[in-house]
């Protein structure tokens, strides 16, 4: 027999595993139907409770994105009339009431930490350094120190503490500012330590931080006459 004539013949012969496949294939077909006619409740059951959760956990998400963007909205809304009535006395007690509503509501989110600066502000001009002290701090837990709101929270805690005349804790304050390098916030964080250390008669840091300033902000030091500032220090040393 010639060679190509066996080759024709072996390419037409099905080998024994190619002739158990399709029954293979069927008898597992068969076995899956089978499967799911015995449970097909069951799995129906299942199927249903994983398209459930996929659907509550795309509704919760777009609720807690919709609820943060109308309490950022509330929020930006009072800021607004805030900065309107400045230095018009006590701030209005419905304004007051919109701010606490928004760090309890569910889903407010960054609005949160941004309502606590905003009501230890409110405290802190009405002079009530306690409530402004609590409201800052949690303003700080709601922001990152190298943050901005962690940074404006801060602030605020080292002028509360400042105001009370705690000035070893508020030098503290504006040390971790200055340590979170914030670099819009530098220049007041050096500030506030400088005044601070000057409370407490720590007239060498008082000198050390204003100097500083003038170093390292000389347009801003120079507008608020911190060369003679530190000039006096000196010579009450």
């Amino acid at each position: 027999m010639a060679i190509s004539e066996r080759r024709a013949r072996g390419r037409g012969k099905l080998t024994r595993k190619e002739i158990k496949a399709p029954d293979e294939f069927l008898t597992l077909t068969g076995r899956l139907l089978t499967l799911a006619s015995a449970h097909g409740r069951l799995i129906a059951a299942l199927v249903a409770g994983v398209v459930a959760s996929i659907l509550l956990v795309w509704g919760l998400l777009v609720y807690l994105d919709r609820t943060e963007q109308e309490a950022l909205a509330t929020l930006s809304q009072i800021e607004a009339q805030l900065r309107r009535n400045e230095g018009a006395g006590e701030v209005a007690p419905t304004l007051v009431e919109q701010l606490q509503q928004i760090p309890g509501q569910f889903g407010a989110g960054e609005a949160r930490g941004h309502a606590w600066l905003y009501l230890g502000h409110v405290a802190y001009r009405k002079g009530d350094y306690p409530a402004a002290l609590v409201a800052y701090r949690q303003a700080q837990a709601h922001g990152k120190a190298a943050s901005v709101l962690g940074a404006l929270a801060s602030l605020g805690v080292g002028y509360t503490l400042e105001a009370s005349g705690d000035f070893l804790e508020a030098q503290k304050i504006y040390q971790q500012v200055i340590d979170a390098s914030q670099t819009g916030f530098l220049a007041e964080a050096y500030l506030g330590k400088a005044r601070a250390a000057e409370g407490s008669q720590d007239l060498t840091g008082a000198i050390t931080a204003y100097s500083t300033v003038m170093e390292r902000f000389p347009q801003y030091g120079e507008a608020l006459g911190i060369s003679e500032k530190v000039r006096e220090l000196k010579a009450r040393q």
